[in-house]
């Protein structure tokens, strides 16, 4: 009886050391993460929906429209928030200038940063929307005309075919901001006069390190 329990063992004793010495330690490494420097999924904002508009309201962000009453809002779809503008829901003799911009982000303790968010056009008519980022724009509104202002270029929906497709706009270099204290400002233009009125939802900022 003994010998019929010895063999099983041995043999699996032999095969288990056969299988550990064709592994390497680099077959169990795990994948560096890439550090995230900054991130806003809008999860935390006050939402409404249609021609109910609730601004997005985030502490340290700046959300204004230079040129008429509305601003970014907050909204929702299946269960996902994310901040939303139309100039379709604007009064028909305005335009519309309407900046987002995030709050200070510090890259001095990062390296070979990168921005990227996800865009969704819907109705679309015509392009809305230009993303800049800044080193000196105090936070204030009447600031926005005296920052210095460089603007990005990100991957957007650039026509209809493209509605209602979530876009990943990104990555976008922003290292040579390094160092620096920095803030980056969504701005749409539009016209429910003269068009466009395309609505655009943006979501999932990030800064990280490449």
């Amino acid at each position: 009886m003994k010998n019929k329990f010895i063999k099983p063992f041995v043999f699996m004793a032999f095969s288990l050391t056969l299988f550990t010495s064709c592994v390497n330690e680099d077959d169990f490494d795990i994948p560096t993460l890439k550090p995230v420097v900054f991130s806003e999924d809008f999860e935390s904002i006050t939402t409404g929906s249609g021609s109910n508009e609730v601004p997005v309201a985030l502490d340290g962000w700046v959300n204004t429209n230079t040129t008429g009453p509305r601003v970014w809002a907050g909204k929702s779809f299946n269960g996902t928030k994310f901040a939303e503008f139309s100039s379709y829901y604007s009064t028909t003799s305005s335009d519309d200038d309407v900046w987002l911009i995030t709050k200070t982000i510090d890259l001095s303790n990062s390296v070979n940063e990168v921005l990227s968010f996800s865009s969704i056009n819907r109705f679309y008519n015509g392009s809305v929307l230009k993303v800049y980022i800044s080193e000196d724009y105090d936070g204030t509104i009447p600031g926005i005309d005296t920052a210095t202002w460089t603007e990005l270029n990100p991957i957007l929906p650039t026509s209809s075919a493209q509605n209602d497709l979530k876009i990943s706009s990104g990555p976008i270099d922003v290292s040579s901001f390094n160092g620096t204290n920095v803030r980056i400002a969504f701005r749409y233009q539009g016209s429910k006069a003269a068009n466009p009125t395309t609505t655009f939802q943006l979501d999932d900022i990030k800064i990280y390190e490449n």
